[in-house]
């Protein structure tokens, strides 16, 4: 493979991700490249569900709520 190969193969990966499917949100403008992304997003637009064991906060997401415990 050369440099002229190289710029083929980044342009044809560019390409790709542009023609891709997208997941988008339903309730908002925001688009994902993988579902389990869009899944994640979801969980924003729903109330507080995850409940921290230490205090009384609720957390939308797994990630949220592992953030907080790391200042408990």
């Amino acid at each position: 493979m050369n440099a002229a190969d190289g710029s083929l193969l980044d342009i044809s990966l560019e390409e790709e991700l542009c023609t891709r499917e997208r997941f988008s949100c339903g309730i908002c403008e925001a688009s994902y490249a993988r579902k389990a992304y869009l899944k994640r997003h979801l969980k924003t637009h729903e109330d507080g569900c995850i409940k921290c064991s230490v205090c009384t906060q609720f957390f939308k997401t797994k990630e949220d709520k592992r953030k907080h415990m790391r200042f408990k």
